[in-house]
């Protein structure tokens, strides 16, 4: 796991040494371990490093390195092979390069070190990039081939580790993260209209290649784009892997459990596969649990470290439940407890980690778990991210379902799916119903809701000026299904990306490696084949097929749940009760507030600050934005 970066030139770098330092140290927090260097003008690779005593060059690639397999001097980037003609600078790790390395091992190839890194290097230069689809890991890359004069950059199917690009007159560079491509002068600090209007209107982010940076694009999950070395071209982006929704007949739901059981243990043993003790995450919810339960079973002993969050709020306290799954783990959970007022103190710094505005303060919680298993030694943990997305975690979910249902004019089904339903059924009614609806009439039916697609307190010319404020449509992919179609989305657009790129984030400021087992192509394929009714249950039980699946590994209490929480903050509370976090929203409040926000906001905000109004999520995105801007010195377009 690390820091990657580079750039592509049509004529010689300019200031080299300044920019190979400032992209190394921008990004040294995501390895510490080490740095290096390569450049290179048109003849021999330069390596080394000291940005000092680098050669001239119009390319040139940058890698701090955190040390998880092969801790050895042969695991050091930028790694070339024994000809000199490709290189490579990897952030990630590749979990089946032991099997991927026999294969190639059998087609005559040699290796010098025992790192996935290499293995990586071989299999591009054996395949290209069609080899990916053979891959199983997360990553970006950058592979330079010096005789097609071509660097290619790639990003796992997932999306779980970054890469952001921005392309100049005579350059194009990149980066793990966003800010180093700021601060050397490679892209503006400016806000791009479009990816802000999705966050404060839908609380959206990371959706597409645009980021909140104007001119920086993220290079999409399970995509490659190709750098010409001569002209610095960008190719379009190609496309790699999407799942393939196929089905083999109707699978039962006791073939299907037991299917996802063995993939799961798996994915599991692939991702315990370190040089380093690794850790996981427990929250008490099914997702986490199912992970620690797996890698006890896979282990067999006692050496797991779980790391776990606590909320004071019994409204978000999960701590009975996390209990349950430690003692059956035969684990003790090392817990970290939060105030508003330590979050007051942090909140600038959670900001400036992540780069782009966030949706909810329950991502400082994971920021904190995380930091607790730094101090306590680790380098590698784990946690059940992508769980919901793929088999249907959410409760906004069951709208889908029952808008299959409709579809279908299973009528009957539908009746008894909504009178089945826990808790209040208007919200699923009208999402489902909304569903159905012609996209034409949609905008009029979110109008009648008190929904419009511009609220009162956006500057509605402001954005379409900019042509900011459309509706962003999903297909689901070609889903088969409603509800496949949701998951499609959830995974690849509306919510995973938001969520993996907290985590990257959070992780990886304390040089930390977040591994996600839920995450691979086999378990996505299958999941996404798989029909509604093992997804959600009649009753409208969530996670259906893998609560059965996890009978004996996980807790029936933990299975039986029918809540939903996470590693949520109290943060409504928070505001209502800690003047403190009123006061910094306050005080955060320009006199004159930015061009895309209604005049009359301002004194809303100050409402909230004062205890005068309540808080809610709009207020926490519009607070999020003008404090993120004023950190990172952003401008708005006029």
């Amino acid at each position: 796991m690390c820091g990657i970066a580079g750039i592509v030139s049509t004529e010689p770098i300019t200031n080299l040494p300044a920019v190979l330092d400032g992209f190394s140290s921008g990004l040294a927090h995501r390895g510490p371990d080490d740095v290096g260097y390569l450049t290179w003008c048109g003849s021999a690779f330069d390596l080394g490093r000291s940005a000092q005593t680098m050669s001239p060059a119009r390319l040139a690639l940058i890698h701090r390195r955190l040390s998880i397999v092969d801790l050895s001097e042969r695991g050091w980037q930028p790694m070339t092979d024994s000809t000199g003609r490709y290189a490579i600078v990897l952030n990630g790790e590749i979990y089946n390069y032991p099997e991927l390395r026999r294969e190639l091992e059998a087609e005559g190839v040699r290796f010098r070190s025992h790192t996935d890194t290499e293995v990586l290097l071989n299999l591009l230069i054996q395949s290209g990039i069609d080899a990916l689809r053979r891959v199983t890991g997360m990553f970006a890359f950058a592979f330079c081939d010096t005789v097609r004069r071509r660097l290619w950059l790639a990003r796992d199917p997932f999306g779980i580790k970054p890469l952001f690009y921005s392309s100049g007159p005579t350059n194009v560079s990149f980066s793990s993260e966003i800010r180093p491509l700021m601060s050397l002068g490679f892209a503006p600090r400016r806000i791009e209209p479009s990816a802000l209007f999705d966050y404060l209107r839908h609380a959206v982010t990371d959706h597409d290649e645009l980021t909140m940076i104007e001119g920086v694009r993220q290079l999409l999950p399970a995509h490659a784009i190709e750098v010409a070395l001569d002209s610095g071209a960008v190719s379009t982006p190609i496309r790699y892997w999407r799942p393939s929704f196929a089905t083999d007949g109707e699978p039962t739901l006791p073939a299907a459990s037991e299917q996802l059981r063995a993939l799961l243990t798996d994915s599991v043993r692939l991702h315990l596969r370190a040089d380093v003790p690794v850790a996981a995450t427990l929250s008490g919810g099914i997702d986490s649990s199912a992970i620690v339960g797996m890698i006890a079973r896979v282990q067999q002993n006692d050496s797991l470290q779980v790391f776990s969050y606590v909320a004071d709020d019994p409204a978000v306290n999960e701590e009975r439940y996390l209990d349950l799954v430690a003692s059956a783990a035969r684990v003790t959970p090392r817990k970290i407890r939060l105030s508003p007022d330590q979050l007051v103190d942090e909140l600038d710094r959670l900001i400036l980690t992540q780069e782009q505005p966030f949706t909810t303060t329950s991502m400082w919680a994971q920021n904190r778990v995380f930091r607790r298993a730094h101090d306590d030694g680790f380098k590698v943990i784990m946690d059940g991210q992508g769980a919901d997305e793929l088999f249907a975690g959410y409760p906004v979910f069951r709208a889908a379902r029952l808008a299959t249902l409709v579809r279908r004019g299973e009528w009957a089904r539908a009746v008894q799916f909504v009178r089945a339903l826990p808790g209040p059924r208007t919200t699923p009614l009208l999402r489902a119903l909304a569903a159905l609806l012609p996209p034409a009439v949609q905008e009029t039916a979110r109008r009648v809701v008190g929904k419009p697609t511009i609220p009162s307190w956006l500057n509605g010319a402001w954005f379409e000026r900019h042509a900011a404020a459309s509706v962003r449509p999903h297909n689901g992919g070609g889903a088969p299904t409603d509800l496949t179609a949701e998951l499609y989305d959830a995974t690849v657009s509306t919510s995973l990306p938001m969520l993996l790129r907290y985590a990257d984030r959070n992780a990886m400021s304390v040089s930390l490696e977040n591994r996600v087992p839920f995450l691979t192509t086999a378990i996505a394929d299958f999941a996404l084949s798989l029909p509604d009714d093992l997804l959600i249950g009649p009753d409208g039980t969530t996670k259906r097929l893998l609560r059965i699946a996890m009978r004996g590994v996980v807790p029936d209490a933990v299975l039986d749940r029918r809540d939903k929480i996470g590693f949520a903050t109290p943060e409504a509370q928070w505001f209502a009760t800690t003047t403190s976090l009123r006061e910094r929203l306050s005080t955060s409040v320009p006199a004159l507030l930015p061009p895309c926000f209604r005049p009359g906001l301002a004194s809303r905000l100050r409402a909230v600050a004062a205890g005068h109004s309540p808080y809610s999520g709009e207020i926490w995105r519009c607070w999020n934005v003008l404090r993120w801007a004023d950190l990172l010195h952003l401008e708005f377009p006029s």
